[in-house]
């Protein structure tokens, strides 16, 4: 069954699934000594950073914008009992207020990388001595539906881009503990495939539901920092594909017996259930059908290769659309969970009543003389179902069969008649 890929369900995601961001953040300072030399006119306290404005971590942020703000004071103190070689006994600032005060948006990042000596002995050389890497991603959930090996894991962000994050590793928890996965490593949000990721052996890299998570690493450090969240993707076997949809009328006019046979492209594996749901077209809108589900677990090979299913004959006439999803495990899959949700309905279809049988009759001539029995009524205009025999009966009496779309009733006495017609469905004219 196809997953739902229209444009209200993106702006949906937008706003429920990307309302807020995080901020991931890794940074190195090199080791400062400046104080430490006694003819550093460099220290006492008055050097190094006084705002970062987001150290090493990973944030919530409540919005998709931020500013990364750096401050780096250092200041100049020349005693005039060492030699100094410029204004003796002068303090100066001379790294002083914002060094860095920028804005970053989602996908944006923020980097810096410090190439100066480091330990640095007397100073620094340029007001910055840090290296610092910082992206702003949005935040993202598992889907709520379980996933097959031909859907994307995570919905695309909702600016239909494909975003690749310098620093953003994707990893697995494989058989044998978390591992790197083995290619789009650094899409976010990892809008592909299991295929796409792992190939058609992706079985034999984990065991169960596919665990994800991602690290930010940076390449002035070995220390990462990682996601909030472990996200479990739910597996299930891809549904077969829907080929045709057959709908069969009700036997009468006024009955609910009404069927339609789906045919797909291949037969369940072992194991394999194709869970369908019904959906009832009301004045409403459409819902869920009476008995609206069935658990299909075989289906009826064709020659034209595909494989069908013909629902039980208990439907009204009306228009119906299903979803399914095939299904591996016990129990089934309720009419209520979310992975309904975001299936694709199938084509509308609709099951019509059969043809409603109509007749008329008329007295043709009474007995032509006392107890004769040689009353005669006319049946004629019946109509129905094409190919269909009709029979009727006379003052609940036996059923008589006739062809055509009339007869005569004949030996009739004195006396009023009631007639009833039905054909060989047994659907009697209303």
């Amino acid at each position: 069954m196809k997953r739902k890929i229209l444009f209200f369900i993106f702006l949906l995601v937008y706003c429920l699934g990307f309302s807020q961001s995080e901020l991931y953040v890794l940074l190195k300072e090199p080791q400062n000594l400046s104080s430490e030399d006694g003819h550093c006119p460099v220290g006492g306290g008055d050097y190094g950073f006084t705002n970062i404005s987001y150290t090493q971590n990973k944030y919530d942020i409540p919005n998709n914008e931020v500013n990364i703000i750096l401050n780096y004071k250092e200041a100049y103190n020349d005693d005039p009992s060492d030699d100094c070689g410029g204004s003796c006994g002068q303090y100066q600032d001379y790294c002083s207020g914002t060094e860095v005060n920028t804005k970053i948006t989602i996908y944006e990042s923020f980097r810096r990388t410090y190439e100066g000596p480091d330990p640095i002995l007397c100073g620094s050389e340029n007001c910055l001595p840090i290296s610092y890497h910082a992206v702003l991603l949005p935040k993202i959930t598992a889907p709520a539906d379980r996933r097959c090996e031909r859907d994307t894991l995570f919905k695309q962000y909702s600016d239909g881009q494909n975003h690749n994050v310098t620093g953003l590793v994707w990893e697995y928890y494989s058989t044998t503990g978390w591992k790197e996965i083995p290619s789009h490593k650094n899409r976010f949000p990892l809008n592909v495939s299991l295929l796409d990721v792992f190939g058609t052996a992706w079985r034999s890299k984990f065991n169960g539901n596919l665990q994800l998570r991602f690290k930010f690493t940076a390449p002035f450090t070995n220390e990462v920092v990682y996601s909030f969240n472990t996200y479990t993707i739910q597996l299930t076997e891809c549904s077969p594909e829907l080929q045709s949809l057959v709908p069969h009328k009700t036997k009468c006019s006024y009955s609910e017996d009404g069927s339609f046979t789906l045919s797909v492209d291949r037969n369940l594996v072992t194991n394999e259930k194709l869970i369908t749901t019904l959906y009832y077209k009301y004045t409403t809108g459409y819902n869920l059908a009476t008995d609206p589900q069935k658990v299909i677990t075989s289906l009826t090979p064709q020659t034209n290769g595909t494989y069908k299913y013909t629902w039980s004959l208990n439907l009204a006439a009306g228009w119906y659309k299903i979803k399914y999803q095939a299904y591996k495990g016990t129990g089934g899959i309720a009419t209520n969970d979310p992975s309904w949700a975001s299936l694709e309905f199938s084509e509308e279809f609709e099951i019509i009543p059969s043809t409603n049988v109509t007749f008329n009759a008329k007295k043709l001539n009474d007995e032509n003389c006392f107890n004769t029995n040689d009353g005669k009524i006319e049946i004629f205009n019946v109509g129905g179902e094409i190919n269909r025999t009709f029979e009727y009966q006379v003052n609940n009496n036996s059923w008589i069969p006739f062809n055509g779309s009339s007869t005569i009733i004949g030996g009739l006495g004195i006396g009023n008649y009631k007639i009833k017609l039905r054909d060989n469905e047994k659907c009697t004219a209303k």
